[in-house]
């Protein structure tokens, strides 16, 4: 790594630890009251991470304000991204809870954790979860491929949180998230997507030491046709893929 990414990543992840231990003590030391108000902090501190990383965000289209919605999944960037735009309620899975510092920040903003795998004996008490979050007037959001790719693709959708979405008769609105970056032999796809078998901490130094990273953000349109979890599942994917300017004929069946 040459001396300049070297030095711009050390100098990063050392402001990037500083903004994470103040994000822990700020939630120690004044406990949220609410979900919305947990959210509303994450919020602030995500904007100031994402400032701290050199990640820049752009927006098309408008941020929902409540309800459902959904993105493609590319990178860990994806929750800090959503969240410095506005306050959101974030779905993630539940090994999350237990991560060093990230699982305290994401349950005092009301995350809903899901297990993986667990199949139909938690679905009423994720559908629950789901509902409370709806309730806290803020939008939800989650990835349904989940797991993350390089951008070159949208994944099969999975269909389990839709039932939540069907169930309480709220809106669903997609987002399509695209990365890119600046800077000699740096690459969106490897350098700040986390996919495969690419190991955390050594991709988050990488990251850290490019030029700059831009976040692209497009919101679309409320997705209409709702039948079932199947169709308003399928629908919104096919919305994520054009939104994403990802030929639908590279998709996985």
């Amino acid at each position: 790594m040459p001396f300049l990414r070297l030095l711009r990543s050390t100098v990063r992840s050392l402001w990037l630890m500083a903004l994470l231990l103040s994000a822990v003590v700020d939630s120690l030391l004044r406990r949220p009251r609410t979900t919305h108000d947990g959210a509303v902090r994450v919020h602030v501190w995500c904007r100031r991470i994402t400032r701290a990383m050199g990640v820049d965000c752009s927006v098309e289209g408008a941020v929902p304000a409540y309800g459902a919605v959904v993105s493609n999944h590319l990178s860990y960037l994806d929750i800090l991204v959503f969240c410095s735009l506005r306050p959101f309620v974030m779905v993630a899975k539940s090994e999350v809870r237990r991560w060093p510092i990230i699982g305290r920040l994401a349950a005092n903003a009301g995350t809903v954790f899901v297990m993986r795998g667990g199949g139909p004996p938690t679905w009423p008490g994720v559908n629950r979860a789901m509902a409370e979050a709806y309730c806290s007037g803020l939008p939800v959001l989650f990835f349904p491929e989940g797991t993350t790719t390089d951008g070159s693709t949208v994944l099969e959708f999975r269909r389990g949180l839709f039932h939540s979405v069907l169930n309480e008769g709220v809106p669903l609105n997609v987002a399509a998230l695209r990365f890119s970056v600046t800077g000699r032999g740096a690459s969106a796809a490897r350098d700040v997507c986390w996919w495969g078998d690419a190991l955390l901490a050594p991709h988050i130094f990488r990251l850290l030491g490019l030029d700059s990273v831009s976040a692209a953000i497009r919101f679309g349109a409320e997705v209409s046709e709702r039948e079932d979890r199947f169709v308003l599942s399928q629908t919104a994917r096919i919305c994520i893929t054009k939104l994403a300017h990802i030929p639908e004929a590279v998709l996985p069946s």
